[in-house]
């Protein structure tokens, strides 16, 4: 009997240090709708213009890049998927999309979204990359529709559907206007039903 009560007690005493930091709200965290934001000062030159912004992010084997890209006066989106494991990485999906793009303002509104323009079967189908693979998905903003988007345009985000992982890197400041300041902004998000992705 002492030995169950003292068992009991330790249980308990572990508990009274462990149960309040599931309960604690933390300084940053991922989960369902959760979002992890990098900030990063830098030195910009005055008037130096950006063209190429840039985020990265692994979960377990698969690494997504996503590279945001003004040339020409037209943006450029680029996904790269990447399976650094050793076995193959499907994911389901409910349509024959794979991956989606979008563009958001300072506040997360939807600007632009690429599916928006695109049509796709309408039956379940498997997404498949082997162990080692890697596979790039592309969108472009042409020169008319990107000039209209261009000054509110503030964060491209990018990835694979039905994985509830997202990139978002900085629309690039390639005016050199400085309405940005001098700062990188890259965020990733986890989970499926995020605030300002209802659609993933």
């Amino acid at each position: 009997m002492k030995m169950i009560t003292k068992r009991l007690c330790a249980a308990m005493l572990s508990a009274a240090f462990v149960l309040p930091s599931f309960l604690l709200p933390h300084a940053a965290e991922a989960g369902i709708g959760g979002g992890i934001g990098v900030t990063f000062p830098v030195s910009r030159s005055a008037g130096k213009a950006d063209t190429v912004s840039y985020a990265a992010v692994r979960v377990d084997d698969i690494a997504q890049e996503l590279t945001v890209e003004e040339k020409g006066g037209r943006l450029l989106l680029k996904l790269k998927v990447h399976n650094a494991g050793e076995n193959l990485y499907m994911v389901e999906h409910p349509t024959g999309q794979n991956y989606d793009f979008a563009l958001l303002d300072a506040k997360g509104k939807e600007l632009w979204r690429w599916s928006d323009t695109m049509a796709f079967t309408q039956a379940f189908q498997t997404f498949a990359l082997e162990a080692g693979a890697s596979q790039e998905f592309s969108a472009e903003i042409d020169r008319k529709a990107y000039r209209e988007l261009r000054d509110k345009a503030m964060l491209a985000v990018a990835g694979l559907t039905d994985t509830g992982v997202y990139l978002s890197a900085e629309v690039p400041d390639t005016r050199g206007s400085g309405r940005r300041g001098p700062w990188i902004h890259g965020d990733i998000v986890f989970g499926s039903g995020g605030w300002w992705w209802p659609r993933w």
